[in-house]
């Protein structure tokens, strides 16, 4: 099976003839058009076409040279240079590698074919071979096929990928069964992009593309290869990289940086290529925001002032809105070439109405990433219409459609990298509440997302109102993961008397790793889910961390905002600091947070975000009955293996769910923890609250209320 990978070129006839006939011959392998871009000391080359195939090698065409039907002398020896600077531009870069390498010489062939219609016949001189698209099954028969061996290391060098090589050399690893022999093996094997991710990566639509994907299937590596590759096909073009979560800016750097050197040899020039906050400030950190606030000249709000001016939950919109009231009074004035947005689902339509109005037309490149299931509640993204809005004609201003052959609008990235199958089972049944004992909390209002996320059915069926069970696919995580970490092991839980003692042991575990599991300190993160108490229980980490040697931060606190690892020291962070990160060892301390009270789905969706930023093991902390509660749930997931079993709730139910558990308003918080409190008063001392000094009507109605709420909560659960 050939797969084409469609990057952008001008040659849009001869590669099509070109992929037409490498088609017909059945050629397997990957077939990339418009890519890659590679450098010599003198130019930039731009590669029309590669195909990596094992049983044909690795073949470069160039259809870009003008040749006669019977080429002159100065044409062939235009091809000859083109076709020395291709070879020699490939060469410089796969003889960086020395798994591509057999001795002193490379041990993959490299050749070269100018292809182009026009030719008579084939025409071959020394080293320049040239010939028609009906020719290539003779001149490919030819060539020599690549090793199996040479094969993933070639698609990494050809991806970029091996780019990604962890900075860290982990010389510190000696043992070879280690926490950190394992983690050494995982990130050694994180070399190759998958078929969706290479399309993902490369395929530009030249115009607005959607890619989306679970927590960890790889969605902002993506974004920042497809940035590089943008930046070094169009390095003119005013290009923005945009994510909501500050600590992905010194992510995102990095990574672009690293891909553009790995195209071109050169640092990427951050005046046209920009990484920027969403919201951003006027002055120190700018952001999209911020920058289109300038344009118009509005002056950007701070989240304190839209907090107060919108509220909290509509912060983000109310202060987008108001720049869109503006451009539409002001016209249209667009500051970039390409948008490309990470954390989408985190984002309201009227910040993408702001980006399209700021995105150059006719094209509106507009690139966005989101998490299909970063908030269990709202698991689907907006439509098109929803987030750009339509036009006058009430026509949408963003469609995504489908060609088979054109580069792809919306891609789906189905592999999960980050988590372990148990890990990210685990998160479900916890966020979802499954074998909760007082019963669901929320649930997907539609069946047929469970498959799109990974999950098979193994029991019952995926429809309203019918009992299901799932489990994940083995085609939905790497295959060398149950290899390398036991299930046992990959999902604990510790109960606690106090926090203290809780503290002391997470030092004490996390002591114990580094010393004897040969991790390094930058291998953890520690979770905190309630963000108001975090820096007062930070602090009290971050002291039973010192008291055994190790070095810890609060992120954005004793750290900066805009990071959350640093070289030698714990991270500690909530969980809106965590959100797009991932580590290796992931500690959740105070889970019995997330178990109970008010706002559970809110609760229950950051339990979820928090055990998702592992990569290899978590580690679930807690104190008291709530804590016992919640670790039978997950020991309930473990004696399952790893099922999840319940009753599919009816469209009425899930809707009932959503408003119960949903997000509370200041006022109503306050208000509840005031009739709690209450009550906890009046019925913690004996003979206050006695059957006789409680009217009829309101005993009556006690009761009632307390057993419609069993009734409906047993209705959840197996």
């Amino acid at each position: 099976m050939l797969d084409v990978v469609f990057g952008e070129s001008a040659r849009v006839v001869e590669l099509r003839e070109l992929r037409a006939k490498l088609g017909e011959m059945d050629v397997s392998g990957t077939l990339y058009l418009g890519y890659p871009v590679l450098a010599t000391a003198d130019a930039r080359i731009f590669v029309d076409a590669l195909l990596v195939s094992e049983s044909h090698g690795l073949v470069a065409f160039d259809v870009s040279s003008q040749v006669s039907s019977r080429p002159t002398a100065d044409e062939f020896a235009e091809m000859d240079t083109r076709q020395n600077d291709i070879h020699a531009s490939i060469q410089n870069k796969l003889n960086e590698h020395r798994d591509l390498r057999k001795g002193r010489s490379l041990a993959v062939a490299i050749n070269v074919v100018t292809c182009h219609p026009t030719l008579e016949r084939t025409e071959k001189r020394d080293y320049v071979i040239a010939c028609t698209p009906t020719a290539l099954p003779d001149v490919l028969g030819e060539f020599d096929p690549v090793e199996e061996k040479y094969l993933r290391p070639l698609r990494a060098a050809i991806q970029r990928v091996s780019t990604l090589r962890p900075p860290k050399r982990r010389e510190n690893v000696k043992k070879e069964n280690s926490r950190g022999a394992v983690l050494k093996c995982i990130e050694a094997k994180v070399a190759n992009l998958d078929r969706w991710q290479n399309h993902a990566a490369v395929e530009y639509a030249d115009g607005p593309q959607r890619i989306r994907g679970l927590a960890g299937s790889g969605k902002t590596v993506v974004l920042a290869l497809k940035a590089a590759y943008l930046h070094v096909r169009h390095p003119e073009w005013k290009i923005a990289v945009t994510f909501h979560t500050r600590s992905l800016r010194q992510q995102f750097q990095d990574l672009i940086r690293r891909f553009v050197f790995d195209h071109v040899k050169d640092e990427p020039d951050w005046n046209n290529l920009k990484v920027l906050h969403t919201w951003g400030n006027a002055s120190s950190s700018p952001g999209v925001y911020s920058q289109v606030c300038r344009l118009y000249e509005i002056k950007p709000r701070t989240w304190q002032d839209a907090s107060s001016a919108y509220g909290a939950s509509r912060a983000f919109a109310g202060v987008c809105e108001e720049v869109n009231a503006a451009i539409r009074k002001k016209g249209e004035k667009p500051i970039f070439d390409v948008a490309l947005v990470d954390e989408a689902q985190d984002l309201p339509a009227e910040f993408f109405r702001m980006v399209y109005r700021a995105t150059a037309p006719p094209r509106h490149r507009i690139i966005w990433a989101y998490d299909n299931l970063q908030n269990l509640g709202d698991y689907e993204m907006p439509s098109e219409r929803e987030l750009f809005g339509t036009d006058g004609d009430g026509k949408p201003l963003v469609d995504l459609k489908t060609d088979p052959d054109k580069p792809k609008a919306d891609i789906v990235l189905p592999v999960c990298y980050r988590n372990t199958p148990w890990a990210l089972s685990t998160a479900h049944a916890l966020g979802f509440g499954i074998y909760r004992s007082e019963g669901l909390v929320q649930m997907f209002k539609d069946p047929s997302i469970w498959p799109r996320i990974g999950y098979k059915e193994v029991g019952g069926e995926l429809a309203l109102g019918r009992p299901a069970a799932v489990r994940r696919g083995a085609s939905s995580f790497p295959p060398y993961i149950p290899k390398l970490i036991d299930p046992e092991d990959a999902v604990r839980h510790r109960t606690f008397r106090n926090a203290g003692k809780q503290y002391e042991a997470l030092a004490e575990e996390i002591e114990k790793d580094i010393n004897d599991g040969e991790l390094e300190p930058s291998d953890f993160l520690v979770v905190l889910p309630d963000a108001l108490t975090f820096r007062k229980t930070g602090a009290a980490v971050m002291k039973a961390l010192f008291q055994k040697g190790i070095t810890s931060h609060l992120v954005g606190v004793t750290s900066s905002q805009d990071e959350v690892f640093k070289p030698d020291s714990v991270a500690i962070a909530h969980v809106h600091r965590a959100k797009g990160n991932e580590a290796a060892m992931v500690y959740v301390l105070h889970a019995e947070f997330c178990h109970s009270g008010i706002e559970m789905g809110k609760k229950r969706n950051v339990l979820f975000t928090a055990i998702t930023r592992s990569k290899c093991w978590v580690r679930l902390f807690g104190i008291g009955s709530s804590m016992e509660a919640l670790a039978a749930e997950v020991d309930e997931v473990r004696n399952r293996d790893f099922v999840l079993a319940f009753d599919y709730p009816d469209r009425q139910r899930i809707e009932h769910l959503a408003k119960v558990h949903s997000d509370v308003t200041d006022e109503e918080r306050e208000d509840l923890n005031r009739k709690i409190r209450t009550l906890e008063e009046i019925t913690m001392e004996e003979g206050d609250l006695l059957r006789e000094a409680l009217p009829s009507d309101l005993r009556r109605k006690l009761v009632e209320a307390l057993n419609r709420q069993e009734t409906d909560e047993r209705r959840g659960a197996v």
